[in-house]
Parts: structure tokens; sequence; C-alpha cells
């Protein structure tokens, strides 16, 4: 299937007929590895019509380890790094082919491949039997060149969806943003919650988190939050609020400036810096005051920050 990254809907153009430049991989997180891969697309295109190919569903390992975005951020990601098309498959669709057959029938048979851009350690085929320089053999026949990118380094070496991961377990935010490019970040549409924080003053809007998502450090991080077209300085605690219920992963969040209603908007919450770990309080007083000392250590991480007017209702 043939999407829109700006904004998921079926693409507007026929495949038939069409010859595209793909850069192909799983792009979990969209790092800055991968955008490397995105501008090589861009800039040798030449003519043809630039899509990223990619998977709609976390079936690979990353079924396991979980994923840094789901597909709609993943896509959207992609489309901020100027790819406007992407053709979407399940893994199960594939995982049976040999490399052979994924080529002649699904690179350049459906997806009119012109161009083929991927990592240095791009596996594809039966049981990953086909490696970049596999796909550069096959593709050959058909006149359709492949570029292979070299890794993307820093100081402790190659920039993998798998190191994002293992920084987001320590709660290592600045770091896992630096090889993101951006910060981590949160999102989906405000539910309702237990109501405990707008009762001890600090209203707040919930978040569920997704089941296959590589979850961060379990505690509470200085956040900021998008809402309504804008952004507001935030604390938020991500994990099980086990004085109120101990069930369930949740992301919770109190914006400092924000009036009204939330519930059914779409929030995005980026999580800048950890704090300290989720605790279960004694009483509601006791989870009071530590929200209170948490929003003044996050105030001061702010300084920066003009402050905003308004307090969410949760």
């Amino acid at each position: 299937m043939l999407v829109r990254t700006s904004d998921l809907a079926t693409a507007d153009i026929p495949v038939q007929g069409k010859r595209f430049a793909l850069a192909l991989g799983c792009f979990d997180g969209v790092h800055k590895g991968h955008a490397a891969l995105f501008d090589a697309l861009l800039s040798r295109a030449e003519g043809r019509i630039p899509a990223a190919w990619t998977f709609s569903d976390a079936e690979l390992s990353l079924k396991k380890a979980g994923r840094i975005f789901p597909t709609e951020e993943k896509l959207r990601l992609i489309g901020e790094r100027g790819v406007p098309y992407a053709f979407l498959y399940r893994f199960s669709e594939l995982a049976d082919l040999s490399p052979e057959t994924f080529v002649s029938e699904i690179l350049v048979g459906e997806c009119g491949c012109g161009l083929a851009v991927c990592g240095y350690d791009f596996t594809f085929g039966r049981g990953a039997s086909g490696s970049a320089e596999t796909l550069s053999r096959l593709l050959e026949p058909y006149g359709v060149p492949t570029v292979i990118l070299p890794p993307v380094a820093d100081g402790e070496g190659p920039i993998s969806s798998h190191r994002v991961r293992l920084l987001l377990g320590e709660g290592r935010m600045e770091d896992a943003a630096r090889l993101l490019g951006r910060p981590y970040f949160l999102s989906g549409t405000v539910e309702h919650g237990a109501r405990l924080g707008r009762e001890l003053g600090f209203p707040t809007i919930n978040l569920s988190v997704p089941a296959d998502a590589a979850l961060p450090r379990r505690g509470v991080y200085v956040s900021l939050t998008e809402l309504d077209g804008r952004s507001y300085r935030s604390v938020t605690n991500v994990g099980t609020r086990p004085t109120v219920s101990g069930a369930g992963v949740n992301c919770e969040t109190h914006l400092f400036d924000y009036r009204g209603s939330a519930y059914g908007k779409r929030a995005r919450v980026e999580l800048l810096s950890f704090l300290r770990e989720e605790e279960r309080f004694s009483s509601e007083e006791e989870l009071a005051a530590t929200i209170e000392r948490d929003k003044r250590t996050a105030a001061a991480y702010f300084r920066p920050y003009p402050a905003k007017k308004g307090g969410a209702e949760g």
C-alpha cells in the first residue's frame, strides 16, 4: 500500500507505470542514521518519486524489543524529513520470500523501484538471507542502481535503534535525543483519568502507552507538551501510578500553564530529562508535596522559556 506520509491517507498517484526512488528499512525511531538515508534518497532521486519502503507492524525483533514510535508517528517523522510517500507491507506477507522473489515481485513488480537506497546493514528475504550487496546484485539486471550508505556514527559507535532503546530504558533522555535528532515523545488522545491530580491541585492529562512501545525508564520527567498547537512546560510520570492504582503503564502529565479541558484532544509529550524514580506514597499529602518539588525542579530547567498562561483538567 502506498500512503502519503503527511496525513497517512492512501496516495493520490497510481503506482503502475511510475518509477520510484526507494529508501528501504524499518526506520524505527527515524534517528540520525535514517535521516542520512533520506537525504541521500532525495538528492539522488533524479526525477523518480521518492518514497520510503517499510513495515506497517512490529513483527520483527521489534515485537520483543518494542517500537520507539508507532507506525503513524514513524510515517509523520519520515514526512518531516521530506519524503512524501511510503510503501507499507506487513512482515508476514514477505517472511517466506526468497531474496530473488522479493526483488522481482515486490520491489520491481509492485513498487516500480527505479533506485534503491539502504544502509550497510540492511537485510531482507527468508531468514534475512539477503544483504545490501545482494540487493545491489539482484537489481542490476533490471537497470536499477543501489546506493549503500555507511554507518552514521558518534564517539560510541554506529547510531542505531537498538542504542536508542537502551538509552530510553536507562532514562538517558538527553543522550537519546542526540541520536534521534529530536526529543523522544509519547503521543495520543487525552483520556479520562482518576482525577486525583485535580483534587490535589495538580490537574493532569492522561495518555495510554502502546503495549508494544519501547518504554522509557519508569519515573518522573521534565517534559514539554504540545496541545492545541502550542507548547507547554510540564512534568510527566510514566509508570503504573502505584499510589493510585498500581496497574497498567500510563503517561500522566501536569501542564504548568494550561487551563481548560483537554479530553479528546491530541497531545504530544516530549520527555526531556529524568527527574526521579516512580514512588509509592503513604498519603495524598506526601504525593502532593513531592509533585510540588518536581514542579519547582522542572521550572528551573525551563527558566530560558517564557511562561504561558493557563492548567489542564484531568
